[in-house]
């Protein structure tokens, strides 16, 4: 990976990232966190089928790139993990209702 990413993975030990093996954490934070630069990285090095398997299937987005992706990949809320955990939230507890 390149090294001007590295300041996206401030809390992870960038040296042993494997682009490979750690492609849905470097795929969903660099749509997260990243640039445009850093973007045009991901699509240049991780197939569709890759990104729209992070749409699918994680919990870690912000709520701007998980609804980017779904479009993208014309996707249900229901058939992405991001959703499914918001609506599973109980807001009400937490709000002391």
């Amino acid at each position: 990976m390149p090294a001007d990413l590295k300041e996206y993975f401030w809390d992870t030990e960038f040296e042993k990232l494997d682009k490979n093996k750690n492609k849905r954490y470097i795929i969903s934070r660099l749509y997260c966190y990243g640039d445009l630069k850093a973007i045009k990285w991901i699509r240049n090095n991780y197939s569709d089928d890759d990104i729209e398997d992070v749409a699918r299937n994680s919990r870690n987005l912000k709520p701007l790139v998980a609804n980017y992706l779904r479009q993208q990949f014309n996707l249900k809320k229901e058939e992405m993990a991001y959703y499914k955990w918001v609506n599973a939230m109980n807001y009400e507890y937490w709000r002391g209702k």
